[in-house]
């Protein structure tokens, strides 16, 4: 059986083609770029996603037959759509801000939402991003027929059938986590009718099955199953292994997320964290998010390295541990866990006229692990020791970054070698359960990984002890300017 996984990142949206042994065979990739229009306001044309879909399942069905097709996104951006699932105006994306100020207001309830969704009110969520629709845009908010994330939007586009899972409703403070359904005091919070969301559905879940309309366009067979895997961070971490206790994964792409399992709400949860639905059906997830990684990074070398990557990563193992005595706040978007402070900006401090641009890029660098690090001491205070921290994302590529990571957080880094989509081998896991190819998810992560290798790093002492130290100094300087 083969099956397309169909994994929407924020830059761009890829395809990939697995067998019956979840080996890729085919993909096909279309890049986008979202709009930056000021400082708080970020959108995208929802027709870059159903046109690249469609271009995607298009190449692809060309090469090789498809029997199935599995669908991961990105959680939290949203759109109004109408009845045919026709999105009405642009998508207000995970990283827009504008409802910073309706957050504030929200925060008056937030042992309430947090209590009843496992997350606390901050800008990413999709539900404070609809709120704000239905209060600064209600004539839009009348006309939508649902407001949805762009995994609910695909779904639609391809079968006809517009329904969300529970790890894309998870992120909105609108669902009761432990029911899995829509809560009726978090929509009277947030003065959001019911009608306007999509149906829940358990993350797995046959979606529906591609349209007449999609077939003829595509080229795909009418009538395969569409599954939805779940959002992109929880099908990472099931490509990465976390299909039980002892190991957190961690994606280093244009911001962080780093995931642990649970098998249970926990009773007392520590308000710092995000509690969310598990793509691995009735599990959960400890998460904590990082807004600025690769974003910073790719900044780093937009100003200071316009040579390019290569002298970049030079300049950067030619700076000492520490960089030469300068410390970095990685802010540059706001902060995301622990404190959600959609106002922290980025510093450089330490600089001295003996300081270097690899030195700057350094810092930046292990900024970005060393606020990793103390991710990593939050999930671990609240879902136990982690014996192994799974990398993947862009950022890794980076050749000192997984050690860096190692030695900030005193944890063995593993990261698999070659070309890894590893989101989309999640979803590849979770449609091979769904679909019947395997028994359950240890199986299915057993097959598909059986032919990986990975490089582990193992902390070293004494840069160890020297990045503890770093990382109190970064702490200090964060509340100072806070």
């Amino acid at each position: 059986m083969n099956i397309l996984a169909l994994d929407v990142g924020t830059s761009s949206m890829r395809g990939i083609l697995f067998d019956e042994t979840g080996s890729p065979s085919l993909t096909h990739r279309v890049l986008y770029t979202p709009t930056s229009i000021d400082h708080t306001h970020v959108e995208q044309d929802p027709t870059s996603w159903t046109s690249a879909v469609t271009e995607i399942c298009r190449a692809i069905a060309a090469q090789q037959h498809v029997d199935a097709l599995t669908l991961t996104s990105q959680r939290s951006s949203v759109m109004a759509v109408d009845e045919r699932g026709h999105a009405l105006a642009p998508a207000i994306m995970w990283q827009d801000t504008r409802n910073a100020a309706l957050v504030g207001v929200l925060s008056a309830h937030a042992d309430l939402i947090y209590r009843r969704s496992g997350s606390r009110p901050n800008t990413v969520y999709s539900g404070p991003k609809m709120a704000w629709i239905r209060r600064h845009e209600p004539d839009l908010y009348e006309r939508a027929f649902k407001l949805c994330t762009i995994a609910d939007l695909l779904c639609c586009h391809m079968t006809g059938e517009l329904v969300t899972d529970t790890t894309y409703a998870s992120r909105s403070l609108l669902m009761d986590l432990a029911t899995g359904q829509w809560d009726e005091q978090l929509l009277e919070v947030m003065g959001i009718d019911r009608e306007k969301l999509c149906p829940i559905l358990p993350a797995g879940s046959v979606a529906g099955t591609v349209s007449a309309s999609f077939a003829g366009a595509t080229g795909l067979t009418e009538g395969i199953p569409l599954v939805s895997a779940g959002g992109d961070q929880q099908c990472g971490a099931l490509g990465q292994g976390v299909v039980g206790s002892g190991r957190i994964a961690a994606t280093f792409g244009t911001g962080a997320f780093l995931l642990e399992q649970v098998d249970e709400i926990p009773e007392e949860m520590h308000g710092e964290l995000i509690c969310g639905a598990h793509a691995l059906p009735g599990t959960y997830t400890l998460e904590s998010s990082m807004l600025t990684c690769g974003a910073l990074f790719d900044w780093c070398r937009r100003i200071l390295f316009p040579e390019g990557l290569e002298v970049m990563n030079n300049a950067v193992a030619a700076s000492p541990v520490g960089a030469g005595g300068v410390s970095a706040l990685p802010f540059f978007q706001g902060r995301g866990t622990p404190d959600w402070n959609s106002a922290a900006h980025g510093a450089f401090a330490g600089l001295s006229l003996s300081t270097t641009r690899g030195d700057l890029a350094r810092a930046a660098l292990e900024a970005i692990a060393l606020e990793a690090a103390n991710h990593v001491e939050l999930l671990e205070a609240q879902g136990g020791r982690a014996a192994a921290i799974c990398v993947g994302g862009g950022l890794t590529n980076q050749p000192l970054f997984p050690q860096m990571l190692a030695d900030a957080s005193g944890r063995t880094v593993l990261r698999e070698q070659g070309a890894v989509e590893g989101t989309a081998r999640g979803a590849w896991m979770s449609a091979a359960v769904t679909l019947g190819l395997v028994s359950d998810f240890e199986e299915a992560f057993t097959v598909a990984a059986s032919r990986s290798a990975y490089d582990p790093y193992k902390p070293n002492e004494a840069t160890a002890v020297r990045y503890q130290e770093l990382r109190t100094r970064m702490n200090e300087l964060y509340l100072q300017t806070k």
